[in-house]
């Protein structure tokens, strides 16, 4: 009997080292550069649970087809070493764009640790001031050296030379509420960069953490503008986005979300319906898509898919 246990032990051990082989190779894939020339290619990383009671956050590495990185969002604090990791990973010294959708922690937090390693060319931004936050103070500082861009709707930047980046939010005057900013996490969200990439005929909108209000509003404003191939899901794929208008406005192929749970499966569950494509950390693991620019895109994800959770 100890003798069969002994055997059945050695062998799951050795599906298990298999399986973590296995996911190290695909970890390596994605993040190996060689293949970037040409593609732009977004990588959506995975920045590990709950830190200090807190969303890990987003972060997001670009490469532009002549070889530009923009990082989009660099997670808390306490979930940049996910970063560097993986930029060390691509082998960068040089983060050509650092791009923050907005002032919360879970995407900001990690500039400091970026700036302590890496040359940083240009910042984009919103306008939006959140001197009450400690880690915003952090990142001005962090940032005052270097040449910084503030986004409006209606604006528009190059990511290399063939990468069109176009603004849809916030608006032009931002009006902050009475007794800012005491309770305005939904008004900061609100506030988020709209971004839409635009690669010969492929499309992709990063939009982060758009609430309801915001997504409605953006979508009066600009309407079928925010058409797009794939996306990342606004605010992690909570329920307080993902409006019936949002999605009909985008009407992605393909959607990325970003979280270290779940937030609302009944969300997640909605753009996996008519055929489309939905991949989520999470489940995924970090995760890359690429486009030669004809609108056709390879997905690649950290772990194989083991649930039918999102059918």
């Amino acid at each position: 009997m100890r003798i069969r246990f002994s055997a059945l032990l050695t062998a799951m051990l050795l599906w298990l080292s298999g399986g973590v082989a296995q996911e190290a190779a695909r970890t390596a894939e994605i993040f190996d550069r060689s293949g970037d020339a040409g593609q732009l290619t977004i990588r959506f990383l995975w920045l590990g649970e709950q830190v200090a009671d807190d969303k890990p956050g987003d972060c997001m590495i670009l490469t532009s087809p002549d070889g530009q990185v923009m990082v989009l969002d660099c997670g808390h604090p306490l979930a940049s070493q996910y970063v560097i990791d993986a930029l060390d990973a691509m082998g960068v010294t040089r983060i050509d764009a650092l791009v923050i959708s907005h002032p919360h922690i879970d995407h900001l937090g990690g500039v400091p640790a970026l700036y302590a390693r890496y040359e940083i060319g240009t910042v984009y931004s919103s306008a939006l001031v959140y001197e009450k936050s400690s880690y915003y103070r952090a990142y001005v500082e962090a940032t005052a050296n270097t040449p910084h861009v503030y986004l409006k709707e209606g604006d528009s930047f190059q990511f290399g030379d063939s990468v069109r980046v176009d603004v849809y939010n916030p608006p032009a005057e931002i009006t902050y509420p009475k007794d800012y900013p005491t309770g305005a996490t939904q008004f900061i969200n609100n506030q988020s960069l709209a971004l839409k990439f635009t690669y010969g005929e492929s499309t992709a909108m990063l939009a982060g953490d758009l609430y309801a209000a915001g997504e409605r509003e953006v979508v009066s404003r600009w309407g079928d503008a925010l058409d797009c191939d794939i996306m990342k899901a606004n605010h992690h794929g909570a329920s307080t986005s993902s409006t019936s208008v949002w999605r009909k406005a985008v009407s992605p192929q393909i959607t990325f979300i970003t979280s270290d749970t779940i937030e609302d499966l009944s969300i997640a569950k909605k753009y996996t319906k008519n055929g489309q494509q939905m991949y989520h950390t999470l489940i995924d693991g970090c995760i890359r898509v690429q486009t030669p620019g004809d609108g056709t895109y390879t997905v690649l994800t950290e772990k194989d898919r083991t649930t039918t959770l999102f059918d």
